[in-house]
């Protein structure tokens, strides 16, 4: 009987190792948080070019400052993955909805989360969509 017992908690266990490999990375997008992103745009704001995002994509951290997150890919997982880090930026105006800030955060080529479903987190794993 416990030759019996071993024997199938063996193969359950190799049987559960299987399945997630064969299916980890869908389960992680599953369980990841969906977001939308957009990339900042150029605005003119009285002679000068400044970066534009809408103003969902800006929050401000603990420490008072004024933070977006950043989109992008990492390699950190055993598959390709999206994650998100916070990287603060320098309001210059805001303007229908729009926030204008200098260089020094995003640039036009970084994508930028502009809508999310759940609290994120620096590096957390997300599902992107447009």
């Amino acid at each position: 009987m416990k030759r019996i017992v071993t024997v199938t908690i063996f193969v359950l266990f190799l049987c559960s190792v299987a399945v997630f490999m064969l299916f980890g990375p869908q389960i992680r997008a599953a369980l990841s948080p969906q977001i939308r992103y957009a990339y900042p745009t150029y605005q003119d704001a009285g002679g000068r070019m400044l970066n534009a995002i809408p103003a969902s994509a800006v929050w401000t951290g603990e420490d008072g400052g004024t933070y977006v997150w950043k989109v992008s890919r990492s390699d950190e997982f055993p598959e390709p993955a999206f994650v998100v880090n916070a990287c603060p930026i320098q309001i210059e105006q805001e303007k229908n909805g729009t926030i204008l800030f200098g260089f020094g955060g995003p640039s036009s080529s970084d994508a930028v989360a502009v809508e999310w479903e759940a609290e994120l987190e620096e590096g957390m794993c997300v599902r992107p969509g447009r």
